[in-house]
């Protein structure tokens, strides 16, 4: 296990922030391709990856790799050269991910129902009884990547992924995924030191992360990790003292630095709940209110999601809610920079504020445009008059 290969599965646009965070932990890095990232390290880098990584959606372990141009080449290879006893037992539950591009056959599920066939027959030859198959809350998961007829079989180490943290309880529609809330933080290059505010928080989801990354509370802190025990060569004294060092860093947050809003009571109620599951969760300050009713200047730095799409009763409120967003920067946020994650690249012109840079950032299938936008203070009128 020392100094293994492992690869990194990261979301489309994340690859070269992905990559930092990996090199951040001591990982060496030997490839990076779109979605993805091969990397080599030691079990206790390994270990802090899996536990603090904030970025990336999983985590794999190559198990074989090979040439594969057939069908049958694939079941007889996967067959022969993995011992799959040796990984679990009979009476626990498996499952498989799979997915093929440019290459022999084109259907994913096919070539994961092969593979399934080669475990289950190896668990016939050795037991007489073959193990129970659920892609639903598996035991171990194993994942299945062919491309150009180049097959990879890995385990995925913690089975599942890494962007659940474990504290979304309640929701609304549409929420954020966690590790696109994380990269905005990463991008805003937010100092834990200056005000965070999310005037449209939703359920919460930029608010938890900023309070995980704030108070240091690790991305796995809540997550469930016993399909770890699975990995071969793990090592559960190392694992203890990993996340043992991991967690006496965590920190209390200071008074009054994240808040967030919302003009939906059920949103506030939802981030409230999520919020209380982490240690110095009921300091984050949450209230219901309109942005058009806000009196007052805010001063600090501003992380949003403008709702868009699913989030709408009605489309056309779309531009109305983008308006309202920058005049609202506009007149109570002199001062500030504000960070807001539109739906589209269309969407960013709405916000009638120029942007000091827009990035690329995938939220699922869709093409969203972080936009970094400056309020400057605006300097008053000298009144020349003399009352005296």
């Amino acid at each position: 296990m020392e100094h293994n290969r492992y690869f990194a599965v990261v979301s489309g646009s994340l690859e070269k922030h992905s990559r930092g965070e990996l090199e951040d932990f001591g990982a060496q890095i030997i490839q990076e391709i779109p979605r993805g990232i091969s990397f080599s390290c030691d079990r206790q880098c390994l270990y802090r990856i899996l536990y603090e990584a904030r970025l990336l959606q999983r985590v794999l372990m190559p198990l074989l790799h090979f040439d594969c141009h057939s069908i049958k080449y694939l079941y007889q290879q996967a067959k022969k050269n993995i011992d799959w006893t040796s990984l679990f037992n009979p009476d626990q539950h498996f499952g498989i991910d799979s997915n093929v591009s440019n290459s022999f056959t084109r259907h994913s599920l096919y070539a994961g129902q092969i593979l399934k066939d080669a475990i289950c027959d190896s668990f016939r030859e050795r037991f007489g009884a073959r193990p129970s198959f659920s892609n639903k809350e598996p035991d171990i998961l194993f994942n299945l990547h062919i491309h150009e007829n180049k097959a990879t079989i890995s385990l995925d180490i913690l089975g599942q992924s890494m962007h659940k943290r474990g504290y979304r309880k309640s929701s609304v529609d549409a929420p954020l995924q966690e590790t696109l809330a994380a990269a905005m933080l990463k991008l805003g290059a937010w100092d834990r030191t200056v005000p965070l505010w999310d005037p449209m928080c939703g359920s919460g989801t930029i608010l938890t992360e900023a309070l995980m990354l704030c108070c240091d509370i690790p991305a796995g802190y809540l997550r469930d990790h016993r399909r770890l025990k699975l990995m071969p060569g793990f090592d559960a004294e190392l694992w203890d003292k990993i996340v043992g060092l991991a967690n006496g860093r965590i920190h209390p947050l200071p008074h009054g630095l994240i808040r967030g809003s919302d003009i939906n009571p059920d949103a506030i109620e939802a981030s409230r709940e999520n919020l209380s599951c982490l240690p110095f969760g009921d300091k984050v300050s949450l209230s219901i209110g309109r942005i058009e009713s806000y009196q007052g200047n805010f001063s600090g730095i501003i992380f949003s999601n403008p709702p868009y799409g699913v989030r709408l009763s009605n489309s056309a409120d779309v531009g109305k809610i983008y308006m309202a967003m920058g005049d609202f920067l506009k007149r109570h946020c002199k001062g500030s920079i504000a960070y807001i994650l539109c739906g589209s690249k269309d969407l960013v012109p709405k916000l009638r504020l120029r942007a000091h840079w827009t990035k690329s950032l995938k939220n699922g299938d869709l093409d969203s445009r972080l936009a970094k936008i400056v309020i400057h203070k605006q300097i008053e009128p000298t009144d020349q008059h003399d009352p005296t």
